[in-house]
């Protein structure tokens, strides 16, 4: 199913989000312009930058006003589904914990921890809860809450999308 214009701002933070979980499975980019640090350190330092300025809002939106509306008026699968989404939010936010106080022997555990968890919830996000938000509401409750969104993250402070984020 094509991504509803309403959320393709999102779906483009999670293209970032399953780049960034690559190149921590990696260690490294495979591209030669890529800004990607090989050392785990500096590859925590990195992720944290990006959880901090571009997802952690991201996550917050979602939570504001996808999951509400969800909640509100999809199915008892979807709401479930949901509520699954807002758990690996939190689990998202404490391995970022997690990550910002260790050193250097248990980071790359953590790191990989972190990635794999990205990497599944976006593809859940993708595969089964924006398209079930698609099939299941209007095209107006989905431009609404795709505008509230947007404004959210704008009142966040979030720079324009169209910032190198690697």
């Amino acid at each position: 199913m094509k991504r509803h214009p309403a959320l393709i701002p999102l779906s483009h933070d999670h293209h970032d989000g399953l780049i960034l979980a690559q190149r921590i499975r990696q260690g490294r980019s495979k591209s030669p312009r890529a800004r990607w640090p090989e050392d785990r350190p500096s590859q925590r330092d990195r992720v944290l930058e990006f959880f901090q300025q571009w997802f952690l809002p991201h996550l917050e939106a979602e939570e504001a006003h996808l999951f509400p509306l969800a909640l509100a008026r999809l199915g008892e699968p979807e709401q479930q589904l949901t509520r699954e989404l807002l758990d690996e939010h939190d689990r998202l936010r404490r391995l970022a914990g997690r990550l910002a106080e260790s050193e250097e022997p248990g980071l790359e555990p953590l790191l990989l921890e972190f990635a794999q968890l990205l990497h599944d919830h976006i593809r859940r996000e993708e595969r089964a809860f924006f398209q079930a938000l698609q099939a299941q509401l209007s095209d107006a409750e989905l431009r609404r809450c795709g505008q509230a969104v947007q404004d959210y993250l704008r009142r966040a402070g979030r720079p324009d999308q169209a910032a190198c984020r690697f």
